[in-house]
């Protein structure tokens, strides 16, 4: 046994955005806790955060040169081709290394080529959807898959739509993965409020727009952030490393470029505004809390929309167009930190939608992929 476990190895496609990386990473760890000999090893894009994170963090992580600055299927239809069968070649290599058991495709483009050697090669496919409607790369891969891990049990119509009536008994709705870190260690609001100097009696909106920002939400705030000072409503910002405040703040204006410490920033928080990727919703769910949500506008697939749709559907979120919020920001604030009941019943609501073992139910799933070899 053993032996046999000291071989097993899974590779791990993924990349892109956080929101395609860190579910991936999430359930590796998981299945690492259940198999502490198996080896992960990740590949991905050299140029997108997966080539700094993971290495950073002491990942196993081999580059696919072959992507540097790939698009994906949106490329030009000239030079798809040639792109793929190069890095189909170069995943073929990566796999005659590790000789994994299985492998993981976290959506996105740059899971692509892995994905397809898998299927060419007999390998079994595991694919994690992090949105509600499946991106180009899983809606391709997916009739292959030996498991679909949804975040969202809407997928699973969004599916058949692209499908027709093929049956997809491989797809697993267990929530969108998150680390175990984050799940098991939510403080309390007084916790959270301290770990960012923060004062916990006051009404407390957390705003950020992933590590990038969100230049609209921020150009938004800033215009409104006298009259929500006026009214005691305290703010933590995070404004992303790409924009500057020319200005002075007022008081209880807590302003950070990025936060590590997500868990203590939504626990300090009365209200949450932010984007909709799939991770956003899910930890906003697991953390109980209610929110904001102003998707992402332009996104090629409408994921975010679909995204805040469904926890607004849930009674846990209000929805706002990007093109709406200088005239409706405020008042959407007002009104929600002025009925404490309300905000109330969205985070129950929310903790009810909440999957906050996500990461474990797909591990287990995979599990079977990985110990067949002792058989």
């Amino acid at each position: 046994m053993h032996n046999a476990e000291q071989n097993i190895s899974i590779l791990i496609a993924a990349g892109g955005t956080g929101g395609d990386l860190f579910p991936a990473i999430a359930i590796a760890e998981e299945l690492q806790t259940m198999l502490p000999r198996l080896t992960i090893h990740y590949t991905g894009s050299p140029d997108r955060i997966e080539s700094r994170y993971l290495p950073r963090n002491g990942f196993a992580f081999t580059p696919m040169k072959s992507l540097r600055g790939f698009r994906g299927l949106s490329s030009s239809i000239l030079q798809l081709p040639f792109v793929l069968i190069k890095a189909i070649l170069e995943a073929r290599a990566i796999v005659q290394q590790y000789k994994p058991s299985c492998i993981i495709c976290g959506g996105n483009y740059i899971s692509l080529p892995v994905g397809l050697y898998a299927i060419l090669s007999g390998i079994p496919l595991i694919i994690i959807e992090p949105n509600v409607k499946p991106g180009k790369t899983n809606a391709l891969l997916g009739k292959y898959a030996s498991i679909i891990i949804i975040a969202f049990e809407e997928t699973k119509s969004m599916y058949r739509s692209l499908f027709g009536k093929m049956p997809f008994d491989n797809m697993k709705h267990c929530g969108n993965p998150l680390r175990s870190a984050f799940v098991k260690n939510i403080p309390s609001r007084e916790e959270g409020a301290k770990a960012f100097n923060l004062d916990p009696s006051k009404t407390t909106l957390f705003v950020f727009g992933g590590s990038l920002g969100a230049r609209s939400i921020n150009q938004s705030l800033i215009k409104m952030i006298d009259r929500l000072s006026e009214k005691g409503i305290q703010i933590l910002w995070q404004t992303g490393t790409e924009f500057t405040i020319n200005r002075d703040l007022p008081e209880h204006v807590h302003v950070m470029q990025f936060i590590d410490d997500m868990p203590s920033a939504y626990a300090s928080a009365d209200l949450v505004i932010c984007r909709a990727g799939g991770g956003t919703v899910a930890e906003l769910a697991v953390c109980g809390k209610p929110a904001i949500l102003i998707p992402l506008p332009g996104a090629s697939n409408n994921e975010q929309a679909l995204n805040a749709e469904t926890l607004h559907h849930h009674g846990a979120a209000l929805v706002l167009e990007d093109g709406a919020l200088n005239t409706e920001l405020e008042y959407a604030i007002e009104l929600l930190l002025g009925n404490t009941e309300r905000l109330k019943e969205m985070g129950e609501h929310a903790i009810k939608y909440g999957k906050p073992h996500a990461a474990q139910e797909a591990a287990q799933l995979i599990m079977p992929y990985l110990i067949q070899t002792n058989d």
